[in-house]
């Protein structure tokens, strides 16, 4: 095996706990207690809380950006979110940003917190600003946390809760490979891991200097740790640190300021108010509309079409699933992250899904191998990386035919159990409805006009919007209309799905469970069997066309054959076609344009698995939050990346002609 071509943080190993007599947890890796019965939520309070003066802090909305260098059980993220949610204004939101190692299994989240909320009742009980309501408050928490807990993948995980007042943004991986990947500023910083002695790359002095460069105006530090070399690593990091008592029987603990501070904490988002015009009711731009105004932005949707969901967003489902890579390269980081942020999403917002026409269906997605040397190649993968099961596993075909109800399955695949599908139509609905944002129809963006902090929309009717403080172009293949400087590089690309009726087509497909190899095909329910779909790149008319209708009939076939014999000869076949954006490096193209000129576009074929997650970074961008992405995901998405690399190949070219000159 070639290390050096593994991707950098797998295996990901979950953390191992080992419960004491006294149900107190503890790393055996470590040789460490999570957390002692005599601490808990007091000294999580006692150190990190008190320690970063936070509970002040919150109430006057003087801080709202956290970092932490160790998740562990939680605790302290959960003690803080209870004070912030007490103590802080109510339009105030907090991001919370942890980095853990070793993130501890989902099954071991409901037996952690059963010990949790036992440490905190007398916390709660006796202390001055919490105590009645928050210990259903508590539980409301780490319901959430448990619901949302994710998948075990290295890298970047946000999710939503309390309504989307508090943002926890979850790294997880070696904090010496993730730490320079987070793009934010923070106010507060928890310096939270084993003690030095046990766990010391947590605490040299690189590292902490990562964290004074991300030090806000007014930034503080605070560790239970008063080791020398914790000192000394903190003040090369620009922090003027001073021992306070520590909590219990420690005697010391460490409290920091960055030096060159002013002692006046930033808000943690763009002052004034924000108003932003969406171009595109898709799910791009209707997730962005969502994030947005629960972040209280004033918004408003244009859209060309008649309503919303026009383009390839208004086919009556689509999957939401991940793409493996031996390198875990973008195309993987954004398809398995954004998996999890849009089946949150979804579940949070939409609610449990009706039995009788579900909006979405995260009941797990097959993908077989499309012939023996790509199961060769896949299978490794698997060895290589050894996936968390829960996420995804290599299985053969005995497995797969049972998983999926079909008799001839006769390949190995990918079982991806927290994979699905979603009906884009309703969720696109929800998410607006619920925004109660302005949506205008029939209504298509001629041009953009004005300067930063200032930008009307005129429509083609010559009506003029505005001024906004930004726009976000979120058009699909429209897009380049109104961005230019992309019009070589986003290409049109025809897409028709076909389906039959419920009762139409006999097939043993397992309700919920889609299937893909070369096409894909997913038993809808209250709709039939729903399969396609062709990729016709450079193609723009919509009309129905019947021989896509029988390539698609073809990709079933490649799935299984009897999936395409349990469609009749005469069963009226049923589709749909629409135009995606896709790029020359299939990846989407998400950035800023020009100062308050924003983009969201070129998703091809997977826009359902990742445009939530990339909504959520363009939405923290435009609030100038910590962002959601790695540093170097969010700039290999970057509008101007096209243009740079010719710039460097035309480069190469003429430093090679003049060398053979």
């Amino acid at each position: 095996m070639d290390e050096q071509s593994v991707a950098p943080g797998w295996p990901l190993a979950t953390a191992r706990l080992e419960w004491g007599s006294d149900a107190t947890p503890a790393s055996p890796l470590y040789g460490d207690v999570y957390f002692s019965r005599e601490g808990g939520f007091g000294e999580s309070e006692h150190v990190f809380i008190r320690g970063n003066d936070l509970l002040a802090r919150f109430a006057d909305g003087r801080a709202s950006r956290v970092l932490e260098t160790g998740f562990g059980t939680g605790r302290n993220f959960l003690a803080t979110a209870l004070c912030f949610l007490e103590t802080a204004p109510p339009g105030a939101r907090l991001d919370f940003v942890s980095l853990e190692k070793h993130p501890i299994d989902r099954d071991d989240l409901q037996r952690l917190a059963r010990a949790q909320r036992e440490l905190a009742e007398p916390w709660l009980d006796g202390h001055s600003l919490l105590g009645e309501g928050n210990s259903a408050r508590l539980a409301q928490l780490q319901d959430e946390l448990h619901r949302q807990w994710p998948d075990a993948i290295p890298g970047f995980h946000r999710r939503l809760l309390a309504g989307g007042r508090i943002r926890l943004t979850l790294v997880w991986g070696d904090a010496r490979d993730q730490l320079p990947e987070i793009d934010g500023a923070f106010d507060a910083f928890f310096l939270d891991g084993f003690a030095p002695a046990r766990n010391p790359e947590l605490w040299d002095e690189a590292l902490l200097a990562e964290l004074g460069r991300r030090a806000a105006p007014g930034a503080t530090a605070a560790t239970y740790s008063a080791a020398r070399r914790v000192v000394d690593a903190l003040g090369a990091a620009g922090f003027a640190t001073e021992k306070r008592p520590g909590f219990g029987r420690k005697r010391d603990m460490l409290v920091g300021r960055h030096a060159g501070a002013d002692g006046v904490a930033a808000t943690g988002s763009r002052r004034g108010e924000r108003r932003i015009a969406v171009i595109g009711a898709g799910v791009a731009g209707a997730s962005l509309a969502h994030l947005a105004a629960q972040r209280g932005m004033g918004v408003e949707v244009f859209e060309a079409e008649s309503a919303p969901a026009g383009g390839g967003s208004g086919n009556p489902a689509g999957l939401v699933a991940p793409v493996m890579s031996r390198d875990w390269n973008r195309l993987s980081q954004l398809t398995a992250t954004g998996m999890g942020f849009m089946r949150e999403l979804v579940r949070e917002t939409l609610g449990p899904a009706d039995a009788g026409d579900p909006a979405y269906g995260f009941h797990g997605v097959i993908k077989l191998a499309r012939q023996s040397r790509h199961a060769e190649r896949q299978s490794r993968i698997a060895a290589e990386l050894c996936p968390d099961p829960a996420f995804a596993r290599w299985a053969e075909a005995d497995e797969l035919c049972k998983r999926s109800g079909l008799p001839d399955i006769d390949s190995p695949g990918w079982w991806f159990p927290g994979a699905g599908w979603i009906r884009p139509r309703a969720t696109i609905r929800h998410w607006l409805d619920r925004a109660a944002v302005p949506l205008h129809l029939d209504c298509p963006v001629r041009e953009l006009r004005g300067v930063p902090g200032a930008w009307e929309v005129i429509t083609e009717g010559g009506g003029r919007h505005g001024p906004y403080t930004d726009v976000v172009v979120a058009g699909g293949e429209r897009s380049v209309g109104l961005a230019k400087s992309l019009e070589r590089w986003i290409e049109p690309c025809r897409g028709q799905v076909s389906w039959v009726d419920v009762g139409k087509a006999d097939t043993s497909l397992s309700p919920g469970v889609a299937i893909m190899r070369e096409g894909y095909a997913l038993d809808l329910p209250g709709v039939g069997l729903l399969f396609g779909a062709s990729f016709l790149p450079g193609q723009t008319d919509r009309e129905l066309r019947v021989e896509e209708g029988a390539e698609n009939l073809g990709r079933l076939a490649s799935i299984a054959g009897s999936l395409s014999e349990a469609v009749p000869p005469d069963a009226p076949l049923h589709g749909r076609a629409s135009i995606r954006a896709t790029t020359p490096d299939r990846l989407p193209v998400v950035g800023e344009l020009a100062e308050g000129l924003w983009i969201s576009t070129g998703h091809g074929a997977r826009g359902l698995t990742w445009s939530a997650w990339l909504a959520e970074f363009l939405v923290s961008s435009i609030d100038r939050t910590p962002s959601p992405l790695p540093r170097s995901l969010a700039e290999g998405l970057q509008p101007q990346r096209f243009d740079e690399r010719e710039a460097r190949r035309a480069a190469t070219r003429r430093e090679k002609g003049g060398n053979r000159g």
